[in-house]
């Protein structure tokens, strides 16, 4: 608990929280928006690659919607005004749509180091279908992983912090954003590294080095995408539960403006996961091409055409 007195609020702070979070709303909105219109009506061929990526579209919109009632929240000096109830949901679902964001990253890491280090393997023959069902099966995964979310003391809304006591919620949560970064992260390194490896063993050719520099910038954007976006919030909120106990006014207002402003990078990844569909496939670079051409009234583009692969590694 804060000791008696100790105001930790800071108008820079929270004004700057919410703007960064608007912005991230509102884009977030546009770009996955755009990626799951071209899901539907201009991708023809879907792969368990290209499923994964509509599942990671579908987690980035939800969190999206939910950012707009976290910038009310800090431009209100964090307060909510909308009953327990709400506050309960919003934090399940931002909990939720980030708990997701990360497993379908971590699914196209593995399942594009399954293609290319070992095609050989049985389960590269996974039909769309199949992977309809792992998808499925996460979901209802990070539901009941993130379920505890439901049940947060009143203090702690919308979002979790140190300031509620070490209750069994916030215990759990602090634990699931331990596991949501190392797991996944060191996952995801790996994968990538062996992609890599692989890839310049196979493509020795010159010819064929733009499709090694499309595969490493693919790579490259998932790895720094995920450190971006999660190992800022991951170091305060470790900071933040290190340092619990201490009674200091000035060191807890400090930490908690901290884990303000490095969680609302989190909501980054809704705004900068389109860089991965636009590197797995040219039908997403030709819609976000079109739709930024129309929003600076530069008219008409040429008319998309609809690709029929979903990733830009060689081996498919």
């Amino acid at each position: 608990m804060y000791p008696s007195n100790c105001s930790t609020h800071s108008d820079a702070v929270e004004v700057s929280v919410a703007t960064l979070l608007l912005l991230e709303g509102a884009l977030g909105l546009l770009g996955n928006a755009v990626a799951l219109w071209t899901f539907f009506c201009r991708l023809k061929v879907w792969r368990p690659y290209a499923v994964y990526l509509f599942n990671l579209a579908v987690a980035d919109l939800l969190l999206a919607i939910c950012l707009p009632f976290h910038v009310v929240f800090f431009l209100r000096h964090k307060t909510w005004g909308w009953g327990h109830g709400s506050c309960r949901a919003l934090l399940f679902l931002r909990t939720l749509s980030h708990q997701v964001s990360v497993a379908f990253l971590t699914a196209v890491a593995l399942d594009r180091y399954l293609r290319v280090v070992h095609p050989q393997l049985k389960v590269n023959l996974l039909s769309s279908r199949g992977a309809r069902g792992v998808s499925a099966v996460v979901w209802l995964l990070m539901v009941a992983l993130t379920h505890q979310s439901l049940f947060t003391s009143e203090d702690q809304c919308p979002r979790s912090d140190a300031s509620g006591g070490a209750s069994f919620s916030l215990t759990w949560q602090e634990a699931l954003t331990f596991l949501q970064f190392v797991l996944p992260f060191s996952l995801i390194l790996f994968c990538n590294a062996g992609i890599i490896r692989t890839l310049q063993k196979r493509l020795r050719d010159p010819d064929r080095q733009p499709k090694l520099q499309r595969a490493r910038a693919l790579v490259a954007a998932v790895v720094v995408l995920f450190a971006l976006c999660f190992l800022p919030s991951f170091l305060a909120q470790s900071l933040m539960a290190i340092v619990r106990g201490v009674h200091s006014c000035r060191v807890l207002s400090a930490l908690e403006h901290m884990v303000d402003v490095t969680s609302s990078l989190t909501g980054l990844q809704s705004v900068l996961n389109p860089v991965v569909y636009c590197f797995s496939n040219p039908a997403f670079r030709n819609s976000y091409r079109k739709v930024f051409s129309t929003l600076r009234g530069q008219g008409r583009t040429p008319r998309l055409g609809a690709a029929t692969s979903d990733t830009p590694t060689p081996e498919e």
